[in-house]
């Protein structure tokens, strides 16, 4: 069963979403390839915590996302945490923008 709102998997004896509140459908909905889609950056954190943070957030509401750190945390596999001046960049497709913002409006104000 799956929603066709947001397209998340539940077992078949789950009849509506909890996220979204409608009923599911059989048929898994068809969604836009993450390599088609146009990854912006929604945010440049300072370091991992928040980002994490962020991850989560977004994971938690069906948003396709990634984090990036800059060169030498990529480089050398060290968490931009560890590093001072280190920053992680979140990307997100464009189309999720306003929904994402909306979400993370705190942590980015935090982060700041």
């Amino acid at each position: 069963m799956f929603c066709p709102e947001c397209s998340f998997e539940y077992l078949n004896n789950i009849t509506i979403c909890t996220d979204c509140g409608v009923s599911l459908i059989d048929i898994q909905p068809k969604s836009e390839l993450l390599s088609n889609m146009d990854w912006i950056t929604i945010a440049n954190f300072t370091g991992a915590v928040f980002a994490e943070m962020a991850v989560e957030i977004l994971k938690k509401n069906h948003i396709p996302c990634y984090t990036k750190g800059d060169f030498f945390s990529s480089a050398f596999s060290i968490k931009a945490l560890s590093l001072s001046g280190g920053s992680v960049k979140l990307y997100i497709p464009s189309s999720f923008q306003t929904q994402a913002e909306g979400l993370l409006e705190n942590i980015i104000s935090e982060n700041g």
